[in-house]
C-alpha cells in the first residue's frame, strides 16, 4: 500500500517551456536543487530514460527512469530516494501539466511508499516547485492553426495592408516593411506609443522567418530579443504557426508577451483569411 501526495504549483509559463524543464541537465539544475551547489544532473528524457541526480556534499540524491512522456502536458516517472549509503524503496511519480491563466498548473502525485515519508517529501516538493515557479524564463513557445496556405499565411507577415489587417486591427498603427535579408520592420502605434522594430535575419519562403525584436514603449529601453516564425502544412488544411520568443534576458514572468502573442494569433486566424 502506497500514500498519495498531491501537490500543486501555479508557474508563469506555458506547458511547453515547463515541460522541457523537466527532461535536460542544463534545464532541471536551473531550479531543482539550485541552493546545493556540488548538485549533479544526468538526464535522459525519454521513455526509458534514465536520470541522476545527487549531491555528494549534502549526502542525498535521487534516481529513476522516465515511463510515460506526452509533450507538453504528462510525465510519469519511477523514483528511488539516495541518502548515504542507504537506497529507497522505488515509488512513482506522475507531473500533470495544465494550461492555468496564461501559465502552467503543475500538479505532482507522489505515491510514497512509507506514511512517515510523506511529510518530508511534502516540504520537498513545495521547495523544489516553488523554484520552478521562479525559474528565469528564456523563451517562450506558442502555436496558432491557421485556415489558410502556408504561402499566404507566410506572406501575411511581410505585406504592410496585410499585416494591418490583423496585426492590431483598428489601431492607429504604421507599418513599414523591409522584406528582405537584412531589411528593416517597424510597427508603431503613435495613439498608445506602443511600438516594435527589428531586423529579418532569415526568410525562407513559405517556410521560416526569423527577427530581432526591439519593443518600444513609454517604459526604460529593453534588450532585442529574437524571434522565430515557422509554418507547417497540416494533414487536415490550413498552416501550422509556431512562433519561439527568445528573450536576451530570460524573464522572472513571461506573462505579458505570452497573452500579447497569443492575441495577435489569434487576430491572424480570424482576420487574415483569404
Amino acid at each position: 500500500m502506497t500514500h498519495e501526495l498531491v501537490i500543486t504549483q501555479h508557474v508563469p509559463a506555458p506547458p511547453t517551456e515547463v515541460y522541457a524543464a523537466w527532461l535536460t541537465p542544463e534545464g532541471l539544475s536551473r531550479w531543482w536543487w539550485v541552493a546545493i551547489g556540488d548538485t549533479t544532473y544526468a538526464v535522459d528524457g525519454r521513455v526509458g530514460g534514465d536520470y541522476l541526480v545527487r549531491s555528494v556534499g549534502a549526502g542525498i540524491g535521487v534516481r529513476g527512469t522516465f515511463t510515460r512522456l506526452e509533450e507538453p502536458s504528462l510525465i510519469e516517472l519511477t523514483w528511488t530516494w539516495l541518502e548515504g549509503d542507504v537506497t529507497g524503496p522505488e515509488e512513482l511519480v506522475r507531473v500533470a501539466l495544465a494550461a492555468q491563466d496564461d501559465g502552467t498548473l503543475v500538479t505532482v502525485t507522489h505515491h510514497v511508499a512509507e506514511e512517515d515519508g510523506v511529510e518530508s517529501y511534502r516540504q520537498g516538493w513545495v521547495h523544489v516547485l516553488g523554484n520552478l515557479a521562479r525559474l528565469p524564463i528564456p523563451s517562450i513557445t506558442l502555436t496558432q492553426v491557421v485556415p489558410a496556405p502556408r504561402t499566404d499565411t507566410y506572406s501575411a507577415w511581410l505585406d504592410p495592408e496585410r499585416l494591418a489587417s490583423w496585426w492590431w486591427p483598428g489601431e492607429d498603427t504604421s507599418y513599414e516593411i523591409d522584406a528582405r535579408r537584412g531589411g528593416h520592420f517597424a510597427i508603431r502605434s503613435g495613439q498608445t506609443g506602443l511600438g516594435v522594430t527589428g531586423t529579418f535575419l532569415e526568410l525562407q519562403e513559405g517556410e521560416r522567418i526569423v527577427m530581432t525584436w526591439l519593443w518600444e514603449s513609454p517604459a526604460p529601453p529593453a534588450p532585442q530579443d529574437v524571434v522565430t516564425v515557422s509554418f507547417t502544412d497540416r494533414d487536415e488544411g490550413g498552416t501550422l504557426v509556431t512562433l519561439v520568443h527568445e528573450f536576451a534576458v530570460p524573464q522572472a514572468d513571461a506573462t505579458n508577451p505570452v497573452h500579447g502573442w497569443s492575441a495577435v494569433l489569434r487576430s491572424l486566424a480570424e482576420h487574415d483569411v483569404p
